[in-house]
């Protein structure tokens, strides 16, 4: 594998989970910025998706007039394929929230790291050791335990939690796709591929049930565009750019955070309550990951991943 030519992809060898980090902060804008619009989720994801092909298609021209390379025929496909697994998970997500609850959701949400992990050893050949593996579920814990400390329990649609789990079964794959495809193009290109790819799947499902996506106000459009630039955007690439130099199974532990920092913004920009669970559950949350990263098993993982990107 080719070694880090830019100074792009040097920070991000440098600083891989800072920048993961940085990703899942940009990605809790997103359910604060859904929560607070009045039209349906769906339609909230087509417009963000088609926004988002705007912004990376100008990102790629950019890319392209710099003399830059789009990436290769099979990372294209890949991309193109992660993207139609995006929009999967899109439609599955929200589909799923309306017939259960973002509780329901979100507690599906938790086994992401676990089929990450499951597909991590015939693709990457990463099998986590036994201390990496129960700090995992210490991280999975704490976020179950705010997810089950803010609800009121669930609502008992059996399709709905199916669609929750094939929610949170495409978007592992499409973590585990995007993984595969950044030894093949930039982050960029991949990115274009990925929105537009998933853009045109949900249009159709859009069009196939009859939604008007010239229904949405104004003020939900501006909160589509903002969901594009700031988690669409900004979190993809703060998440996708240093994959190439971290093990698979590292990543989806970052993501368990989610919920904790979505509910600090909650409460900061919608007045929405912010308890001792969030607390609590974010210092379990927190423990787990640093537990299973500083562990030997953890340390061992990250160098394997350095070493193949080398």
């Amino acid at each position: 594998m080719a070694s880090p030519t830019s100074p792009a992809d040097v920070f991000g060898a440098r600083f891989p989970f800072q920048l993961v980090a940085l990703g899942i902060v940009f990605y809790a804008t997103g359910p604060v910025l859904a929560r607070s619009s009045d039209t349906t989720g769906v339609l909230l994801s087509f417009w963000r998706l088609w926004f988002g092909v705007g912004a990376f298609s100008l990102a790629l021209l950019a890319h392209r007039l710099s003399g830059r390379t789009v990436g290769s025929a099979r990372g294209i496909k890949l991309a193109m394929l992660a993207g139609a697994v995006f929009s999967v998970n899109q439609v599955a997500f929200f589909t799923a929230v309306k017939r259960t609850s973002v509780v329901d959701v979100s507690l599906l949400g938790t086994l992401a790291p676990i089929i990450v992990a499951f597909l991590a050893v015939p693709l990457f050949g990463e099998r986590p050791g036994a201390r990496f593996r129960w700090w995992s579920l210490v991280g999975i814990a704490g976020a179950v335990y705010i997810v089950l400390g803010s609800s009121s329990g669930p609502d008992g649609d059996l399709l709905g939690m199916l669609l929750g789990l094939l929610a949170t079964t495409a978007f592992a794959c499409f973590f585990v796709i995007s993984k595969l495809a950044r030894e093949q193009v930039p982050v960029v290109s991949f990115l274009t591929f990925v929105m537009g790819t998933a853009a045109l799947c949900v249009s159709g499902y859009v069009l196939a049930l009859g939604f008007e996506p010239s229904s949405v106000e104004t003020p939900d459009l501006w909160r589509a565009l903002g969901m594009a630039l700031i988690p669409g955007a900004l979190g993809h690439i703060a998440m996708t750019w240093p994959l190439r130099h971290l093990p698979a199974n590292v990543p989806p532990l970052f993501r368990l955070a989610t919920p904790a920092v979505a509910g600090m913004f909650a409460w900061i920009f919608l007045g929405e309550g912010f308890t001792l669970v969030h607390v609590i559950g974010g210092a379990i949350i927190i423990a787990g990951l640093s537990g299973a990263i500083l562990s030997q098993a953890g340390r061992d993982l990250v160098a394997d991943a350095r070493k193949a990107a080398a």
